[in-house]
């Protein structure tokens, strides 16, 4: 059996990190794989090292009438590396890619597996999923993120269709460095009585990145020697301008105590040298950075984010979603409680090995895609 996984991606970071070590995994469950990618970057050499044949093929792209031409290109682009790589069947990271890759997977006369990367809307999923274009199954990567798309999705989809496949690590590759801590907070300057929080996700609104300013504003007004770090970068024109804002912000309100640090890969290092993660996501499908944090024994503090306080599970602190006094005052707690992040840190790490571990997922993924092989074709 030969797939095609197919993203618009072009780095190692959030749901590219999973779809890394399927392709590295799969071929131990007889599954051969390529794997396209949407421009050459950190994800294209990481497969390219580990040997996993990959091409570049962007798939983003949406029909249109006038100029049909973009849309078509990207259809053809696609059905061409399924053909070369003879791949049986096609999946692809993430949902709104599906337009395109519903259309090569026709052309080829191969099964189509989607990923469900984000809670869609009713009319959206209409548009989407319209026939004949439905996969033959639609991913969801938490419990939470299915209950809270279903009513948009069922229409287009049957549930027979539905399968929960979250996101992973490979714990025997990820959070296995925890000796370069001291290391790490050595370049972020940090001294040994310093707390470092840390949020790690892309510049943009949904992510409440003031939220982490104000947090860091009141924790030092209060005495304590903290300082915090955002990893991530924003992705579109208004994300840029947002970023402006924040830093602008930040500079008012703490100075130098707040960094930017922009996209940092690898992240490993991040979460040892910090203390505590904070995630003010308004929602979240997954929450793969909790996931990340969890892995490397960095507790957490986090608003539910939709599917965060599910993936947090005991290594992560709750609070009330934009409750900001809720979420200074178990920050706070933790700042001034070394034993109990440690706690929190080893029971994180624990469940998130327990629940989360890619092998797993690996697995299930190897039995679907044999049983969609299996399944007459029209």
């Amino acid at each position: 059996m030969r797939v095609l996984l197919a993203t618009q991606s072009s780095e190692r970071a959030s749901t590219s990190r999973s779809l890394e070590a399927w392709a590295r995994l799969l071929p131990d469950y007889r599954v051969d794989v390529a794997v396209t990618v949407g421009q050459e970057g950190p994800l294209f050499s990481a497969l390219s090292d580990a040997g996993i044949p990959v091409r570049v093929c962007p798939i983003r792209a949406v029909p249109n009438r006038r100029w049909p031409f973009p849309f078509a290109a990207a259809v053809i682009r696609l059905a061409a590396a399924i053909r070369a790589f003879g791949s049986t069947l096609l999946h692809v990271n993430e949902h709104d890619n599906h337009l395109v890759a519903a259309r090569a997977a026709r052309l080829t006369g191969v099964p189509l597996l989607t990923h469900v990367r984000f809670r869609p809307d009713r009319e959206y999923c209409h548009w989407l999923f319209k026939p004949p274009y439905a996969p033959s199954r639609l991913f969801f990567t938490s419990q939470t993120q299915m209950e809270d798309s279903a009513e948009a999705v069922e229409p287009m989809v049957p549930r027979t269709r539905w399968r929960l496949l979250p996101n992973g690590l490979d714990f025997s590759r990820f959070g296995t460095n925890a000796g370069l801590r001291d290391e790490w907070r050595r370049r972020l300057g940090l001294s040994d009585g310093t707390i470092a929080l840390g949020m790690a996700s892309p510049i943009s609104k949904r992510k409440r990145v003031d939220h982490f300013i104000r947090l860091i504003a009141r924790l030092r007004q209060c005495g304590l020697d903290v300082k915090g770090y955002v990893a991530g970068r924003p992705y579109w024109p208004e994300d840029s301008r947002l970023e402006a804002e924040l830093k602008d912000t930040a500079a008012g309100l703490v100075g130098e105590h707040v960094k930017f640090l922009g996209y940092v890969e690898p992240s490993e290092p991040l979460y040892y040298a910090w203390d505590v993660c904070i995630s003010a996501s308004s929602y979240e499908t997954f929450g793969n950075t909790v996931l990340e944090a969890l892995a490397c024994r960095c507790p957490v503090v986090a608003y539910p984010g939709g599917s965060v306080q599910e993936i947090g599970g005991p290594g992560a602190v709750v609070v009330p979603d934009a409750d900001e006094d809720s979420l200074y005052r178990q920050t706070r707690r933790l700042c001034e409680d070394a034993a109990e992040r440690r706690r929190l840190a080893e029971n994180g790490y624990q469940h998130a090995a327990r629940s989360y571990d890619i092998n797993n997922t690996v697995a299930q993924l190897a039995r679907e895609y044999a049983t969609v092989a299996r399944q007459p074709r029209p």
